[in-house]
């Protein structure tokens, strides 16, 4: 409509952009629109203008984007890659992967200097996160954005990597089962593939696999669910080409656990499988 205008393009499934449409006016006029930047809630947009009415050639506005024009949901996740020991920044790779279809959303590495990376998560997925580097034990984390997290609620890490030494341990946060059961679901099968990765590089080590419960329910079902499920996630490993040699696996039910069992969020927390170094 002038030099320059405002337009709205969506990104496909298949990775390619949608026909991109005019914001029309009156956002766009005669004159030149540009540099938009819209609020993390997705409501309100900020452009500058030189229309009629400024206080010199270029001066900022902003409007309520109608329901058409509004970007989709999203949160984030920000996260600081430390040394363990030392506290340094690590510059590491990760990996965000949507948990249903198993597709890489993000790839890349931490800024070499702060060890920092902040990641847009679009909500309706859930999603896993791997961190790696060599010589150090890979990281593991889960993000559910089936609703959309206001700013208040995005995820902001401090991801501290260790190398790996006997007694080392690892929370597996990927690997899912139903409840009081101990088959594991498919969506487990990207974390264990990090793991089988990992072990091959490094040929030299034992592992124990470890599963345990929170305190509710009866405690000695809850030690047996505990030992089924770590035996799964052996039994997964083995066959997959890791000797059976070099795994071994063990259920403490509700014995050791990292959090209270008087919250969901706690209990959710107990309810993990580990693996440690021996």
């Amino acid at each position: 409509m002038g030099g320059l205008d405002i337009f709205v393009s969506r990104r496909l499934e298949n990775g390619s952009w949608g026909i991109p449409e005019n914001l029309g006016y009156p956002i766009n006029t005669h004159t030149d629109e540009n540099s938009l930047v819209v609020s993390a809630d997705g409501m309100k947009a900020y452009f500058a203008s030189d229309r009629k009415g400024g206080n010199g050639a270029l001066d900022l506005y902003n409007f309520n984007l109608y329901p058409k024009a509004r970007p989709a949901l999203v949160s984030y996740v920000k996260a600081k890659v430390l040394d363990g020991s030392t506290g340094l920044p690590l510059a590491a790779g990760f990996e965000i992967i949507d948990v249903e279809s198993g597709k890489v959303i993000v790839a890349n590495t931490t800024d070499k200097k702060r060890g920092e990376f902040l990641a847009c998560l679009p909500a309706g997925k859930n999603y896993m996160l791997n961190v790696n580097k060599e010589t150090y034990m890979f990281y593991s984390d889960y993000f559910e954005c089936k609703e959309a997290n206001d700013k208040q609620n995005a995820y902001d890490l401090v991801i501290k990597l260790q190398q790996p030494k006997s007694g080392e341990k690892v929370v597996l946060k990927n690997i899912f089962f139903d409840v009081n059961r101990f088959e594991l679901k498919t969506s487990s099968y990207l974390e264990l593939e990090k793991l089988i990765s990992f072990l091959k590089a490094q040929p030299g080590f034992k592992i124990e696999v470890s599963g345990h419960t929170d305190s509710t329910g009866d405690k000695k079902a809850n030690l047996t669910l505990s030992e089924n499920r770590a035996k799964a996630v052996m039994d997964y490993l083995v066959a997959k080409g890791i000797p059976s040699t070099r795994i071994t696996y063990k259920g403490y039910g509700d014995t050791k656990p990292v959090s209270g069992n008087d919250t969901e969020s706690g209990r959710a927390q107990n309810r993990r499988t580990e693996f440690s170094i021996l």
